[in-house]
């Protein structure tokens, strides 16, 4: 039960900070973030890290952890965002409810995880509530540079590659963290290693594209405080993720963090009003996940 409870605030805590990135675009539309709330992840988490003793050293553990960070943290992240720009949001969401059924093989050929009977079935059931849920926040248009255009096929076909990338690099994080985790067994040094690799991916990439003066001009002339905020939360959703993964498979985990789409609705509709709504989709959406959550429980 204590890997559920886990599970469910990392949902929580990524959809908090997600919506309070997405107040914080209202206010910076060109920069989705990625860079300050990274940064935000590995200064929370290294303060963190602090109060801890750390576990036997493990070179293996350390590479496999630093390489699910740069998976999930940068790689499924920057595919999800892209995606999202691309061919919308609901789009986009849709693919990513597949992230759970990646992590599920791979964890069935990587770390010798099964997939239980009442398990599965209630993880079908929560995707089943997360694709109702897609289908309540539907829409006909894409967004591209935030605003609501028509997607041309060019742009749908490129949109559709990093939506289905995306669940690819997630899933795969889930399983390559938690085999790193098992070699090295800290929840908070664990997501802080991954938060320093994806950080130190970002900058190289910045640095090559010849952006790093401007990206950091930007974020440290006039500080995004949203973005910041939400970087504590996702720094939280991290470590209670990584936590996580000592009591459940890996897909169970990424099933649970799935939820997320449930948690944003409800806190953007109690925030951000005008950009949610509440109907009988969401409703029984919220239903489903919930049936399902309760499955799994019932499996512990």
């Amino acid at each position: 039960m204590i890997g559920i409870v886990l599970g469910l605030a990392t949902g929580a805590l990524f959809a908090a900070g997600s919506v309070l990135a997405r107040v914080g675009h209202r206010h910076r539309p060109k920069d989705d973030g990625l860079m300050m709330t990274i940064l935000v992840n590995v200064i929370f988490l290294g303060i963190v890290g602090l109060t801890v003793t750390p576990p036997p050293w493990s070179i293996s553990g350390v590479i496999g952890l630093a390489v699910g960070g740069i998976l999930g943290s940068l790689m499924g992240r920057s595919a999800n965002l892209r995606a999202v720009r691309l061919v919308g949001a609901t789009r986009a969401s849709a693919f990513m409810t597949g992230s759970p059924v990646v992590a599920a093989v791979a964890g069935w050929l990587v770390l010798g995880e099964d997939v239980e009977l009442l398990d599965g079935v209630g993880g079908l059931i929560v995707i089943a509530g997360l694709l109702a849920l897609v289908r309540a926040r539907a829409t006909p248009t894409s967004m591209l540079d935030g605003v609501a255009t028509p997607a041309d096929p060019r742009t749908k076909r490129l949109g559709f590659v990093f939506a289905t990338a995306a669940p690819l690099f997630f899933g795969l994080g889930f399983v390559v963290k938690k085999w790193g985790l098992i070699r090295y067994d800290d929840a908070v040094l664990g997501a802080l290693i991954g938060s320093i690799a994806a950080f130190t991916v970002v900058v190289a990439i910045d640095a090559f594209g010849g952006r790093i003066r401007r990206r950091v001009q930007e974020n440290f002339r006039h500080i995004p405080w949203w973005f910041v905020v939400a970087g504590v939360a996702m720094s939280g959703a991290l470590i209670t993720q990584m936590a996580a993964f000592s009591y459940l498979e890996a897909w169970l985990v990424g099933v649970l963090q799935s939820t997320q789409g449930i948690f944003a609705l409800m806190l953007g509709w109690l925030f951000i009003r005008e950009e949610e709504r509440i109907d009988a989709w969401v409703v029984a959406s919220v239903l489903l996940v919930a049936g399902g959550v309760i499955l799994i429980g019932l499996q512990r």
